[in-house]
């Protein structure tokens, strides 16, 4: 006798149920390898707008004596500009490349690790341990059983070695060595004492003449901040701060990078793009994933408006967890006002922003008047000196966001298109 299930449904035939015909037609694209916001670009045909940076960074380590310090906030493609440099020179002159890409575990003697080893040279002795054969009386007097009159037994002594290998030690023994060297994430080395150990290495490698190069690439507003400001390394060691992208170069990744994959962009959604990006090629990648995955998955080749307006969404949810946490910890409050506040801060285009900037975009934004007595109540909790709040007081009366790509994650949630 059979039964009947009530109410139970099972998908028609060819129905993409869970989407995984849409997932396979975005996979098969290639667009993930083409716009990329969640890892650095690592080939030269993909990176698009940095041209100018890519040319300067190759001549400067083709120069002899000429090392290179690349720095920048987050977000402005530092990784992406340093693998690509790496890979221009592997085909052009074809050098040994390492890579080290650090955290707050490394030091001056992991940094230069590699390198050491491919020349022979590994100098990390973790420990050494000496031994020597006692006799019976004298593991007797040390304490040991006798075993037998004739039985000798085995002391053994370990002793745990420094780890410490000078600067101009490793220049010496990578003297001859013809190479690259690329230390990314150099902020995370956390002692001044290693920085400056790394700057001393630069000059010696340039003093005597070594075609062994290094690239450090690291977080910083000025280069001192990431050598420790080391006095002598100023003339072989030359400073390139990675500004934000401009308009043009922001639009050169969308446009190049549909072409690449057979997509159109409607102009509208080209400059919305760029206006929520605000100078960070992250988010310009991440709001054209997002439309380019949505156009491939529903088999069209030209976006719309309307298609961002869904990618913005989507881009909301993918955008870095820790923006999400301090806007969310900001504005949980009763209160909409410290809403209104950052929504008003983000809307403006410079870095640093006044007071009154701030107060005239609120009142623009809410039409209703407010007093900047009201206002200053509030930014109690939005502003310190000491990077604990989603905003930094810069100057009397001047402030900016500590973490500068929140103005673009905010520009998204507010959708200022």
């Amino acid at each position: 006798m059979s039964r009947r299930v009530a109410n139970s449904r099972l998908p028609a035939p060819g129905r993409d149920f869970f989407g995984l015909s849409k997932e396979s037609a975005i996979a098969q694209s290639g667009v993930r390898a083409v716009f990329t916001p969640h890892q650095p670009i690592s080939s030269m045909e993909l990176l698009f707008g940095r041209q100018e940076e890519v040319s300067k960074l190759v001549e400067t380590l083709n120069t002899p004596g000429q090392h290179v310090l690349l720095y920048g906030e987050r977000g402005v493609g530092k990784s992406s500009l340093a693998n690509v440099v790496s890979e221009v020179l592997l085909h052009a002159v074809q050098p040994a490349i390492f890579v080290k890409r650090c955290d707050r575990s490394d030091n001056f003697e992991s940094i230069i690790q590699k390198p050491l080893r491919a020349v022979g040279a590994d100098h990390l002795l973790q420990q050494v341990s000496s031994s020597r054969a006692i006799s019976n009386k004298d593991s007797l007097k040390l304490g040991f059983a006798e075993i037998g009159n004739e039985e000798s037994q085995d002391l053994v002594h370990t002793y745990t070695v420094s780890n410490v290998i000078s600067p101009s030690t490793a220049a010496e023994s990578l003297h001859e060595l013809d190479g690259l060297l690329v230390v990314d994430e150099f902020d995370a080395i956390a002692s001044d004492e290693d920085r400056s150990k790394v700057a001393e290495l630069i000059k010696h490698l340039s003093d005597s003449g070594s075609n062994l190069k290094l690239m450090v690439v690291g977080i910083a507003e000025t280069g001192d901040q990431l050598t420790a400001a080391h006095p002598s390394v100023q003339r072989c060691l030359r400073e390139t701060k990675l500004r934000r992208m401009g308009r043009a170069e922001l639009e050169e990744i969308v446009i190049a990078g549909a072409n690449a994959l057979r997509l159109r962009f409607d102009t509208s959604v080209v400059e919305s793009i760029v206006r929520l990006s605000a100078g960070y090629p992250h988010f310009t990648h991440l709001l054209a994933l997002k439309c380019a995955e949505d156009a491939i998955g529903e088999g069209s080749f030209l976006i719309m408006p309307h298609d961002l307006s869904k990618a913005m969404d989507r881009a909301v949810s993918d955008a870095e967890g820790t923006l999400k946490r301090i806007y969310d910890d900001s504005v949980r409050a009763p209160s909409p006002m410290y809403r209104h506040i950052l929504a008003a801060a983000a809307s403006l285009d410079s870095d640093e922003f006044s007071a009154n900037d701030v107060r005239n975009a609120v009142i623009l934004r809410t039409g209703e008047d407010i007093s900047q007595g009201s206002l200053n109540n509030y930014y109690k909790r939005l502003i310190s000196t000491d990077g604990t709040t989603i905003l930094r007081r810069a100057g009397r009366g001047f402030y900016r966001f500590e973490d500068p790509r929140m103005r673009s994650y905010i520009r998204l949630i507010e959708r200022m298109v």
